[in-house]
This record gives C-alpha cells, structure tokens and sequence, in this order.
C-alpha cells in the first residue's frame, strides 16, 4: 500500500523504515505488514469478465471438469446398435434416412477429422456445459437466484443418467441439447420485455434466430422433431403477445426446411429413404396389442392378411406387451413382409380405430406412459443402455461391414483411465435401483415437476406469457405420448435435462425485475422472494450520482414493508453520508444500492453492464 507522503530516506546500514501506512498496531507497537500478494492468474482472468458473467463462466467449466470425466470414462464415447448404424451409413453405406442424416454427417466429420468418434462426443460435452452456464445467465435476468440454478446445473451433470447420456453417440443427444436451449432463450427474451426496442430491437431479434436454430435442430436431429416443433410453435403463439407474427412464421420455416431436406434434397444426393417400418412401426403394434386382447374384433379377411405377415401366434405374442412396439416389429421377417402390406395394414388399423377405439387408445396410452406415468409397473420401467459394448456388438460382430470397417476399434469403449471408468459404472449401477426409476431415469417425473414450478412461477408474478417455458417440454411430452416405440429414458431425455433447472423457479422474486440495462444500480436479490431495491431520482432534481445544490440536506432512506422495494430520496454529497442515508458514494448495507447509478456485484447476481 502507499503513502500520503513519501518515507525519508534510509541510512546506510539500517532497514528501511516503514511507513505508517504499513505498520499495525498490535499492544502499542508497530509491526510491519506483510507485502501484498500478486494476483493469483484465476483472478486476472475473471476481473476481465464481466460481473453478470463470472457465475455462468463458473458453471460451464465446473460442469465440463464433471462431463470431461464421463467423456474419459467412457472413451470415445458410449454407444449401441444405432450408434454402429450411424458409422455405416457415412462408410460402407448405403446412406439411409431413418435416424438424422445430420447426425450421420457430423459421425463422418468425426471419423475423417480425427479418426475416431471421440471429437463428436467431446463436442457434446462442450455444447451442453455451456448451455448449462447460459442457464444460469438467462435465468438470473428473470430474477431467478443465480446460485441455486448453478447448484442445479452441477447436479445434472454429475448425476450418472444425464452425465454419462452426454456421452452417448446418439442423435438424440444433439437433439436434446437444442431442445434444452429453448427454454433460456425463451427467459432472456422475456427479459427484454418493457424496453423501448420489445418486439423489433437488434437483441430481440437475435434470440427469435437463436430460437429458430434450436428448433431447426429439434426437426434435423429426431424423425418425431417437426411435430414436437409445431407443438411448441403454437403454445409459444398462443402465449407470447407482440411476437406472435414471427413465432409463427419460425415455427413454419423450420417445418418446411425438414420436409424440403427429406422429400427432395436427400434423395437428390442419394440418401434413401427408410423402411415404411419406421412410419407404420407403431400402428403395427396397435394391430398386435388388438388381436390379443380383443381377437373377436377382426374379420376372416383381416386374419388372412395377417398372415401374410407372420403366424398368427407370433402377432399374439408381439401384442402381449403394450409397452413396446419392438416385441412386434422386431419378430422375425415382420420388418421385410410389412414393408410390402405398409398400406393394407394401415387400412386396417383405420378401421380398428372405428370398430374398438378404446382398445387403440389404450395401447398408445400404455406405450406412452413414458411422457406420463410417474411410477409404472414392473413391465413398464424405464430402460436405458449398458455402460459396455458387448463382444458381439448386439448382433453386428460377424456381418461384413462392421467385421472389415475402417473404423472397427471405435465400435467400442477404450477408457482413458481405467479407474475412471470403473468408478462411472459404479455410480450407474448404483443409480439403476428399481426404486429409484421414477425420480433418476424417469422424464416424465421431471415434466410434471416442470410443469409445477413454472406454473407456480407465473402465478406468483402474474405473468401468463411466462408459461411458455413449459412449451417445449409439452411438446415432447404429446409427441410421446401419442407416438412410442419402447419406454427408452433417452426418448424423454429433455425434461431430465431442463427439470432439475426449473425448481430454483421457486426462489425467484415475486416481481420482474428491470431490465438491467435500463435501470442504473440494478441489483437482482440474492434470497427467495426478495425484491430488487431501486435507487430513485433525488428530491430535488439532479440526475443520480450528480453533485447536489450547496446546501441541501441529506433525507434519511426510508424502510418500507418487507418485500418491498426501497427508495433513496437523498441528495447526500458524494462520496460522504451519515449513518442510514442513502449516500451517493456508498452503499446502504441489505440493500443493494451503489453510488452515482452503479451496482455493486453480489457475486452470483446480475449487475447493469
């Protein structure tokens, strides 16, 4: 530290003599203190963030340290049968449409790039550690308490079914990561509102294209995507006045862009178009579940083009089992001889819609309970994949392309540490408890928990546009419900991911905070239900943090009830003030007030850039 004067000069032979500055007075004598210490470079490196930014910069490189772990654990990445598909389609081909060919176009980036699958994986643990810090971000500017979504976000990593998921070679892990971003786009849009620029400002409308990225990644990353878009599109319309216009017209522009890629550009370059299977699957499985709780319901003429499938018997046993449509689709040669019936079975599972409904709806409700049920029965627990890839490669070991493919070792995991990878599936095998399912691997626990906190959240701001963060998660939610394959967590991954972020919804204010750029000395509360302190225009006309007349008086700062905002009316000098006035050069302690129109950071709350 230095000096208002200078020390005198030292004589040859003494020490130095030290300052005033730098002596403490410890029982009637000075001792030097010690020399202050450099910056540590963590230090220098944050002060060049700016404050609103260090909680979020915080939570993406916790969270990436946590997903790096998974990623090394399970090197180059986990995988199943779909994964072996996606390689094939980019080398020995043929390139088929029935998963993502963007997907498949990033695998082949991957394999010629590096070699291997793990910069794709890698790529992913990236992407969703910093959607987890923008999180924090955009949640805070809608006065959500940044600490407590940063404790959410780490907790959804390091949890063994959305961690290690990260890692998986899947299309829906790109998908799931666009859905996630919706929902914080959504609140920092909100955020914008009551700003001069709402709803056709420069800031405003790089969210609407962030936001129509997101969905154009939810149509290219899943076949189910563009229902799961229109849905969204619509709530968000309905609910979100001023960009209703725009909302629309994002939600037909990504529709159209899928079906102009599927229907003519992919097969244009010679990517072909899947099975019928992959369309008709869970009508067929309708048909199945029909037959063998109401087999009275079909005529001679329906049993004899059944046949032409499979025996009888088998579409009895495939029907067994209302929770999956593979116990159908997945019966010998039913894929090859109903690709060539796609039509007549369609026609009669329409007319099974007329003659039983009620056995129709039930079968699709029962494959659905994954959106849905909370706690199935032990037939409908959810499933998920082994933290292994079996020596077989679930049936792909000896077939050709996969025996001789250029790419055979990355068919498997090759842990980076051993230990790592031991203690990884430790915690997944730990995790997969029956008793646990409902709340660690089940989506739709964590849909209805959204749901609650979100609509919670709206009451208690009076705010019905706020409901459109839910939009997302209903869209998947219907999607399905009306249309599942298998009770896959992977299929509600979504609400796995957003869930456990939407309950520090619950500590929020109770009102909408400012906008932060336009109110100076903006401070988010730290606490739930806190509200921000406003700093007010002082009494006699001057502009904040502007020196006040000669001779004015200093008012002391008003307390009003608990939860409600406080107002300085001083006109305190700058830099000076007595105890409980609101000084312009100092902060009203609890407050949150600064002086001449700044905030002081709070560590984890947003401040006025």
């Amino acid at each position: 530290m230095r000096s208002n004067g200078r020390a005198l000069p030292a004589e040859p032979g003494e020490a130095p003599a030290a300052t005033v500055t730098q002596l403490r007075a410890d029982g009637g004598t000075g001792r030097p203190q010690a020399p202050p210490r450099a910056p540590r470079r963590v230090d220098r490196v944050l002060r060049r963030v700016p404050p609103q930014g260090r909680l979020p910069l915080l939570t993406y490189v916790v969270c990436q340290l946590i997903l790096l772990f998974w990623w090394a654990a399970f090197y180059p990445g986990l995988m199943n049968a779909d994964s072996i598909n996606f390689v094939l389609h980019v080398t020995t081909g043929p390139w088929i449409n029935n998963a993502s060919v963007l997907y498949d176009a990033l695998i082949g980036l991957s394999l010629h790039t590096t070699g291997d699958l793990s910069l794709l994986s890698l790529a992913q643990c990236v992407a969703m550690a910093a959607a987890l810090g923008y999180a924090v971000y955009a949640f805070r500017l809608i006065g959500v308490p940044g600490r407590w979504t940063a404790i959410a976000s780490v907790v959804v990593v390091a949890l063994p079914a959305q961690g290690s998921f990260i890692t998986f070679l899947w299309k829906d892990v790109p998908f799931s990561i666009c859905a996630f971003l919706v929902v914080p786009t959504l609140a920092h849009l909100f955020s914008l509102r009551g700003l001069p620029e709402w709803p056709r400002g420069r800031r405003v409308n790089r969210l609407l294209a962030a936001l129509f990225l997101e969905l154009l990644g939810v149509c290219l990353f899943r076949q189910d995507g563009m229902v799961i878009t229109v849905i969204t599109a619509v709530i968000m319309v309905i609910l979100i006045a001023g960009l209703r216009k725009k909302l629309a017209a994002i939600g037909a522009a990504t529709v159209l862009i899928t079906l102009v890629l599927d229907l003519a550009v992919f097969p244009a370059v010679g990517i072909v178009h899947p099975s019928s299977s992959l369309l008709f699957g869970p009508s067929d499985a309708d048909i199945a579940v029909v037959y063998h709780d109401s087999p009275a319901s079909f005529s001679k003429a329906d049993l004899a083009l059944m046949k032409r499938i499979v025996p009888l018997r088998e579409w009895r046993y495939g029907g067994a089992d209302c929770y999956s449509a593979n116990q159908t689709t997945f019966l010998h040669g039913f894929d090859a001889h109903s690709s060539r019936h796609a039509i007549q079975l369609f026609r009669l599972w329409l007319q099974l819609v007329k003659r039983v409904p009620q056995d129709i709806i039930s079968a699709r409700l029962c494959r659905g309970a994954l959106a849905w049920v909370i706690q199935p029965n032990s037939q409908g627990r959810t499933f998920d994949y082994d933290s292994f890839t079996p020596a077989n490669l679930w049936g792909w070991a000896n077939v050709p392309a996969v025996k001789y493919n250029p790419y055979r070792a990355d068919f498997a995991t090759r842990p980076l540490t051993h230990l790592g990878n031991d203690a990884a599936q430790w915690l997944r095998d730990a995790t997969e408890v029956p008793q646990l399912d409902w709340l660690l691997w089940r989506g739709s626990t964590w849909t209805w928990f959204g749901y609650i906190a979100i609509g919670l959240f709206a009451l208690r701001r009076r705010d019905k546009m706020m409901l459109a963060l839910a939009a997302i998660l209903a869209g998947q939610q219907f999607m399905v419900l009306a249309d599942n394959p298998v009770q896959l967590f992977r299929y509600m991954m979504t609400p796995l991911l957003i869930g456990p972020l939407l309950i520090p919804l619950l500590c929020a204010r109770n009102r909408r905070p400012p906008d932060l750029a336009a109110v100076p000395g903006q401070v988010a509360g730290a606490g739930c239900g806190s509200v921000p302190a406003m700093r007010a225009a002082p009494a006699d006309g001057t502009a904040p943090g502007s020196e006040p007349a000669q001779g004015s008086e200093s008012v002391p700062a008003m307390r009003t009830a608990p939860g409600e905002p406080v107002h300085s009316t001083s006109n305190a000098s700058a830099g000076s003030g007595s105890a409980g006035n609101a000084s312009a050069g100092s902060a009203s302690a609890g407050h949150g007030s600064a002086g001449h129109g700044s905030a002081a950071p709070s560590g984890d709350e947003p401040v006025a850039p």
